[in-house]
């Protein structure tokens, strides 16, 4: 098999409790999936509510709350089938934030054997742009994600290699459609689309908790204006101070198939080594 069907096939291979209380993740207010990643985790603290915002207004304060210098976390993946089959991946997840605001962010893979010593990074630059890299212990080397396979499947799973990482509020136009209520919390409801017309996903529409400005929910549309894809928090609760997002599950309405992630042990400001973060270091 050459090096470009390894490659695809670690991409497309496929195979909890508590109501969502201030959870944090959206493809804008991820800063590391967390949106999405989660984007796949955003941490967040309580922010004032204002009168008279607009839809960008809330998305930039969602998009802006403190997170920590780095942040480190255990987290178990379940890529749930239509038939109900599901496999199951462990990573531990490392962020970095940069002092310009970007954040870089590492993946190293635990289990199962097959995807044992997978790593993959996200290194965003100031302006927005991120570069990701992925190492394959099958192929021994690392492997640029190229721009054209951003939005292919992540591990197999329903989360997109571009949902690591945050995107630039730019590039989007914002409307604030009202206010609605999600599991007993007042949220607003926004719509952001794309200001890129070539997007696969027309529109997103995104609950954001009134009180505390984090996502609580997202829905995803393709260019016909169906919904095709849904990410729900579950479960969040209060770290060394930070809100931090403790399970989510994104549906692709399209497949039938879910992918849920836990995350443990959150750690933040322990002094990660920015050499970490190197696209020479992955793999070792």
């Amino acid at each position: 098999m050459n090096n470009c069907a390894q490659i695809a096939g670690a991409r497309a291979s496929r195979a909890p409790g508590k109501p969502a209380h201030c959870g944090a993740t959206t493809i804008f207010a991820a800063k590391s999936l967390f949106v999405l990643l989660f984007g796949l985790v955003l941490m967040i603290t309580a922010g004032a509510q204002t009168t008279s915002q607009s839809g960008y207004d809330i998305m930039k304060k969602a998009n802006d709350k403190p997170t920590g210098n780095d942040m480190t976390a255990n987290v178990l993946m379940k890529i749930t089938s239509k038939t109900g089959s599901v496999k199951t991946r462990e990573f531990v997840m490392y962020e970095l934030k940069q002092k310009d605001g970007s954040s870089s962010i590492l993946i190293k893979f635990l289990q199962p054997a097959d995807v044992k010593g997978t790593s993959f990074l996200t290194l965003e630059s100031g302006n927005g742009e991120k570069s990701q890299y992925i190492y394959l212990p099958s192929l021994k080397k690392v492997t640029r994600i190229a721009a054209s396979d951003k939005n292919k499947p992540f591990m197999g799973s329903d989360l997109t290699y571009d949902d690591f990482g945050s995107r630039k509020l730019d590039d989007y136009s914002f409307n604030l459609l009202g206010e609605e209520i999600l599991e007993g919390r007042a949220c607003w409801k926004i719509e952001s689309v794309s200001k890129d017309t070539s997007q696969s996903t027309s529109k997103i529409i995104s609950l954001v908790d009134k009180e505390s400005y984090i996502v609580l929910k997202v829905d995803f549309y393709d260019k016909t204006g169906a919904l095709y894809k849904q990410m729900v928090v579950q479960k969040t609760d209060k770290i060394s101070g930070f809100w931090t997002m403790l399970e989510l599950e994104m549906k692709n309405l399209s497949t039938g198939s879910s992918t849920s992630l836990k995350f443990d042990v959150v750690k933040y400001n322990t002094g990660l080594s920015p050499s970490m973060f190197s696209k020479d270091g992955l793999g070792k």
